[in-house]
């Protein structure tokens, strides 16, 4: 199959959070199975310093104003890339916004991105079979393919598959928008970008079952339920893969020493680095560690005043890195400076400190509000280093619950303090019964989820959206 994979970020080129880490995973692995992929995303300024080859240009007309743009051929990872060019709207520092609000002109930036992608399709890549889009950014094109392409001899029997990896995530904007973009209205309200994936798309997919059934009611459909529900029967939950490539401690280059599952002593010395590097005591207590976004979908209205009760009584130690709202992170510093030989808080992100948390750690702790798939609870099972979750979306779909015989951590439902208290107690009796603990964490090091299971079921999405 010949596929154009439309996004705004890709793992290695550009990155705001674990779409890109998706995005780089489906094309990967479907090139893998022997499939012709291009990607196509904007040039944005972090893209400039990278060498191109070949380009092509592309005019139309969107909104009554004519446009132009160049897309041109980075060579990636030995993957197809094509960045498409427009000084104006992509030339900019951050994909998104300025650092505290989104760019007023994203509903035209991303829907002259939409309708230029499928321009240069129908010129440059005829032979295309399916066209799969990912998250808000990408949804208009599937309008545009419906009003714009019905009768075009190119695109007019091309489906288009959307993908919706966080549908908090939506763009709305004022009415006009319809009229600014050229597409058809149907209210009288405001353009939700999001929800014009869902309801254009031949099929539509999330990336994980848990958080697909979710999104079939509120609140965690962000208002869209109706709309989901609808689409039911051309909705489906896929749930990421993990990219083992660079999440395996036996081969990880971050790691002060390898290690695996027949022989942890390299776990041992990543806990000792971390301890050692960061200022806290070397003792026989266990390490919960966190790497994440510091916002409230991660659940830190909750987990902070739980870590400031717990601590108060607790010997166990508390290991963080992120960064995100300024007022989570006060918090955390003020933790810090209250317990300090108990709790560190690293703010940034630092990818090979991430890898160093996850092996350094016996717990892992994931609290979010939601989750549509989530990353870190698979590369710390891989680790060795149970996770304590909320089971939610591909929380509950990857972890099994303690004490469960096929316990591969720790969860709990409600967004509460005391939930999470339980919870992290429930962590410290289970690290102290030695065995038990050895038992989960081997489990939990044994289990696989491959991109390679994951791209049989787009592929199978793509059948479907053919036939």
């Amino acid at each position: 199959m010949r596929i154009l994979l439309l996004c705004s970020e890709f793992e290695g080129l550009v990155k705001t959070g674990g779409l890109a880490d998706a995005c780089k995973g489906i094309a990967s692995h479907l090139v893998a199975a022997g499939h012709h992929v291009t990607v196509l995303l904007p040039r944005y300024s972090a893209l400039y310093s990278r060498p191109t080859g070949e380009w092509q240009s592309v005019f139309f007309t969107l909104g009554g104003h004519d446009f132009g743009c160049a897309v041109r051929r980075l060579t990636y990872a030995g993957l197809d890339i094509r960045v498409l060019e427009h000084d104006d709207f992509f030339h900019r520092e951050r994909p998104y916004d300025d650092g505290y609000a989104g760019y007023a002109d994203n509903p035209l930036r991303f829907g002259f991105f939409c309708k230029a992608a499928l321009e240069w399709c129908r010129h440059y890549l005829p032979d295309v079979d399916v066209i799969h889009g990912h998250d808000w950014q990408t949804a208009v094109s599937a309008a545009y393919l419906k009003q714009h392409y019905a009768a075009d001899p190119v695109l007019a029997k091309v489906p288009f598959v959307f993908t919706v990896h966080n549908g908090a995530y939506q763009l709305t904007c004022d009415h006009s928008w319809f009229a600014r973009l050229d597409l058809a209205p149907h209210n009288d309200h405001f353009l939700n970008m999001l929800e014009q994936g869902i309801r254009y798309a031949d099929k539509i997919s999330t990336v994980s079952q848990g958080y697909r059934d979710e999104l079939l009611s509120e609140p965690a459909a962000n208002g869209l339920a109706m709309l989901y529900q609808h689409r039911a029967a051309d909705f489906v939950g896929i749930l990421n893969g993990c990219d083992y490539q660079q999440w395996d401690p036996a081969t990880d280059l971050a790691l002060v020493q390898n290690y695996h599952q027949q022989d942890l002593r390299g776990k041992a010395a990543c806990k000792a680095y971390i301890r050692h590097r960061f200022n806290l005591p070397e003792q026989d207590v266990p390490l919960f560690v966190a790497v994440s976004r510091i916002t409230g979908q991660k659940g830190y209205d909750y987990l902070i005043p739980a870590l400031r009760h717990w601590l108060m009584q607790s010997p166990a130690q508390v290991f963080m890195v992120g960064s995100g709202e300024l007022h989570y992170c006060r918090q955390l510093y003020q933790l810090q400076e209250d317990y300090p030989t108990k709790f560190r808080f690293f703010e940034g992100f630092d990818e090979s400190l991430a890898h160093q948390a996850e092996a350094a750690g016996d717990f892992f702790l994931m609290p979010s509000l939601f989750e549509p798939c989530g990353l870190n609870q698979l590369y710390s099972l891989k680790y060795g280093t149970v996770p304590l979750v909320r089971l939610t979306g591909g929380l509950r779909d990857t972890v099994i619950p303690w004490p469960a015989a096929e316990a591969t951590g720790i969860g709990f439902h409600e967004v509460s303090v005391d939930a999470l208290l339980i919870a992290l107690q429930q962590a410290e009796q289970l690290y102290w019964h030695g065995e038990a603990y050895q038992a989960v964490q081997q489990r939990g090091m044994q289990q696989s989820f491959s991109w390679a299971q994951a791209v049989t079921e787009y592929l199978r999405l793509y059948q479907q959206a053919l036939n």
